[in-house]
């Protein structure tokens, strides 16, 4: 029996009548006679006989109607679970950035996102540049937020907005010759570390480094401290402003590109897709 057919069945098994069943199932009394007749055509025996005017079941439609039933329950339920994923996807988003993005970026972003779909499930984590494609290969995570990435074969990569390198003092020491002070430089494992390495290659600054760092927070706090100065990426530089940095503009001026990445022969939740159309509209402000 066809899925139809069991729908067609189980109504007339319940209201006793072609007319009552196709209102039930609110179609006509001619497609509900159509349905029952192929029914019992296939299975090779009556399922409903006409005795005074109404349908009785056979002996055999009392057997198959026991088994019907519970059919119809999870038919049921398959729909009712089919209606909730479209109007209030209840689904896990797993979802990693990389450390400077995760200190107000994402966050504030993630905030309002969750407030409007209250039934999302976030798993959030902060990873390093070199880990954030090989956990999208291996599904650990669905989607992920760096800067400056490149699409291959296999991640795709959404751009979302643009950022820029600023240039960051201790602001007790505002008027430093940055000739003569130590420069505290971002590593050039990292796509932004790579940028500057060229920035500064092609415009001929001279800079005094005896300090690499690849993590952008401490590179801030160095500079906190008073150790030294750094060319930072703007989020970074924002955050710890308020701690004792001031901040400059670059020039000539160096952007950056802040990109989604996700797996592109895993087919995405509706709620990932929800979240990539959410952030692609977000706009950041400190």
């Amino acid at each position: 029996m066809r899925t139809r057919h069991i729908e067609v069945f189980n109504s007339i098994y319940k209201t006793g009548s072609v007319t009552s069943a196709a209102k039930h199932l609110n179609v006509s009394q001619p497609s509900v006679s159509k349905v029952l007749a192929h029914a019992e055509q296939q299975l090779g025996f009556a399922l409903f006989e006409r005795i005074r005017m109404k349908l009785v079941p056979t002996p055999e439609a009392h057997i198959l109607f026991k088994h019907t039933a519970v059919m119809e329950d999870v038919l049921i339920d398959i729909n009712q679970i089919s209606e909730s994923l479209t109007e209030f996807p209840k689904d896990r988003l797993r979802l990693s950035c990389t450390p400077s993005l995760g200190i107000d970026y994402l966050p504030k972003a993630i905030a309002i996102f969750k407030k409007n779909n209250p039934n999302v499930s976030l798993e959030i984590s902060t990873l390093q540049y070199s880990e954030l494609k090989n956990k999208i290969i291996d599904t650990s995570i669905d989607i992920a937020i760096a800067q400056d990435q490149k699409e291959d074969k296999e991640i795709g990569v959404l751009n979302l907005t643009k950022g820029v390198f600023v240039l960051v003092k201790p602001e007790n020491n505002k008027n430093m010759n940055l000739e003569s002070t130590p420069f505290i430089k971002l590593s050039s494992i990292s796509p932004l570390g790579k940028k500057l390495d060229k920035y500064i290659q092609k415009n001929n600054i001279n800079l005094k480094s005896t300090i690499t760092s690849d993590n952008y927070q401490m590179a801030a706090s160095l500079v906190i401290n008073g150790f030294g100065y750094s060319i930072l990426d703007e989020f970074t530089a924002k955050i710890s402003q308020s701690r004792g940095i001031t901040i400059s503009p670059l020039k000539p001026k160096l952007e950056f590109s802040i990109d989604l990445m996700y797996l592109k022969e895993k087919p995405l939740s509706i709620m990932t897709k929800k979240f990539m159309e959410f952030i692609s509209n977000f706009n950041y402000t400190v």
